[in-house]
């Protein structure tokens, strides 16, 4: 709420705050945000002010009628004796009593959650959801924040969208060497597609996914994708795969203001700084940095040592890990890069082991070097703490017995297969693809993912699924949930999507989670 009041006072610094309720017949685009119990507002990013603020009463939140009405276009009128409110636009005419629980929409008698009232200064207090809804507007509440969305139909034809589909566009490497991550991620989006699909879609619309491969080669991928925006007219981009891919396309999604949705890399340039049409999903490099001294401090193990590849993404893990030293405490008491042809760590781990550290960083994704790293660690008799990144999630079967006691971060939780979430995710994936290794499942629950916060944000945009609104929609987030998709977060400056991770920890060679989840979010 802090952070909302702040947004408040930096716009009303920068355009002056207007009071009163603009009348906005011509516009036919319009996007309103209310907070319950604030009397300021934002109508296409311009930060207004209302003399009576939004309210819930009994469960149900009410607004000025004439904020609403007026804003989107249609005529109010005040019938003090009969103490009728009547509301007029192109199409429908809406007559309501105060008091009363009953309405009347072009003639025909409608029942209101809850009756009207009046509130001082003389404002008539209406039920926001079914008097919006009557006038064809688009209505959405955001629980947690206690936002309220209202929008209008667009007057434009939306790329990808028609009365009964919505196309988009996703990449993945279906042929070549990495098909065997490709196959199994693209197999979990499109099954939860299908499954959607299968239940009638999203607003009575089926999603129509365009796939293309691109072997995980740069130089495929951006041929591709523009060809979806230029040619297919894709509604977004969403599951596309890999680190080179991804960010080969980004700046050029972005810029012709094409959603780009769940990105198979975990480096941070996808959300930071945030890009107003691309949202990440994995947890990034600089994010898990944060997350291992968050954990390391809340369990008292106050010095840190640190080495990582020479690389991006080992460089990222190490601004991570320094930015949470800052945030959170502790003492980075060593730090070293090695090279990704390093093979001998004696000497990185003899200078760790002198250090006094508690907590022994290890920050690469290659599995060999994690691998030869944990491995002279345990031949020296380093007795400190050791974490790895989460794709080193089968780091039993890369250094054996010195695996034993290592931390490794996780971001999808498996350990409970009773769980209704995981039992789904196997039924819906080998429903649609029954010949799919289930050892390959790891790349099939990104995809499903993916699919997860899409159709979600679609559900949220409403009706009238603009880009902009499914831009809106998924900023709406905050600690979402779906089956396996958990603690999902946007904003307008937050686009990372996952800020909190867990640990497990290698217990007679298998991986047992032994944390809750560990977040790095700063809450509004």
């Amino acid at each position: 709420m802090k952070k909302l009041v702040s947004l408040i006072l930096v716009i009303a610094m920068l355009f002056g705050i207007f009071v009163g309720i603009p009348k906005a017949k011509a516009q036919k685009e319009m996007f309103l945000t209310l907070v319950v119990g604030i009397n300021q507002y934002i109508l296409n990013g311009m930060q207004l002010t209302m003399d009576a603020p939004a309210e819930i009463v009994n469960g149900r939140t009410f607004v000025p009628i004439r904020l609403v009405a007026e804003t989107f276009g249609a005529d109010v009128q005040w019938d003090g004796t009969a103490r009728t409110v009547t509301i007029k636009s192109d199409t429908t005419t809406i007559i309501l009593k105060i008091g009363s629980t009953d309405m009347t929409v072009n003639g025909k008698t409608v029942t209101l959650e809850a009756a009207s009232f009046i509130k001082k200064p003389g404002r008539t207090m209406v039920p926001i959801r079914l008097i919006s809804e009557s006038l064809g507007l688009s209505v959405y509440w955001e629980p947690q924040k206690k936002l309220i969305y209202v929008r209008a139909k667009p007057s434009f034809e939306v790329p990808g969208v028609t009365d009964k589909e919505i196309t988009i566009g996703s990449f993945s490497a279906l042929s070549g060497p990495l098909s065997v991550v490709g196959i199994p991620f693209y197999h979990g989006f499109q099954a939860y597609i299908n499954y959607i699909n299968d239940q009638g879609g999203v607003y009575g619309r089926k999603i129509n996914v365009l796939e293309a491969d691109d072997q995980f080669n740069p130089a495929v991928t951006v041929p591709a994708v523009k060809k979806f925006v230029e040619e297919n007219h894709v509604y977004a981009v969403v599951a596309g795969l890999g680190t080179p891919g991804c960010l080969a396309v980004m700046d050029y999604l972005n810029e012709n203001g094409v959603p780009f949705v769940y990105q198979g890399s975990g480096v941070s340039k996808l959300a930071i700084p945030p890009k107003k049409y691309v949202f990440a999903v994995q947890p990034n490099y600089i994010n898990e940095g944060q997350i291992f001294v968050k954990y390391a401090i809340d369990n008292n193990w106050k010095n840190v040592a640190l080495i990582y590849s020479n690389d991006d993404a080992g460089n990222e893990g190490k601004t991570g890990v320094e930015t949470g030293i800052q945030k959170f405490g502790g003492k980075l008491v060593y730090e070293a890069p090695f090279p990704a042809t390093e093979t001998d760590f004696t000497s990185y781990m003899l200078k760790t082991k002198d250090s006094g550290a508690d907590v022994l960083i290890i920050y690469t994704l290659s599995v060999a070097l994690a691998g030869n790293a944990v491995k002279t660690a345990k031949s020296l008799g380093l007795n400190q703490k050791i974490f790895l990144p989460y794709p080193h999630a089968g780091i039993a079967a890369t250094a054996g017995a010195a695996a034993e006691d290592v931390y490794v971060t996780g971001w999808v939780d498996f350990s409970n297969p009773k769980d209704p979430g995981i039992q789904k995710f196997y039924s819906i994936w080998l429903k649609y693809y029954p010949k799919d290794n289930p050892l390959t499942f790891a790349y099939a629950v990104a995809g499903y993912v993916a699919g997860e916060i899409f159709v979600e944000a679609l559900k949220r945009a409403g009706p009238y699924p603009t880009r902009d609104a499914l831009v809106w929609a998924l900023e709406t987030f905050y600690g979402w949930s779906g089956d396996l998709a958990k603690d999902i977060s946007y904003g307008p400056n937050e686009r990372s999507g996952k800020y909190s991770m867990f640990f497990m920890q290698v217990q007679k060679g298998q991986l047992v989670k032994v944390s809750n989840w560990i977040s790095v979010l700063s809450k509004p």
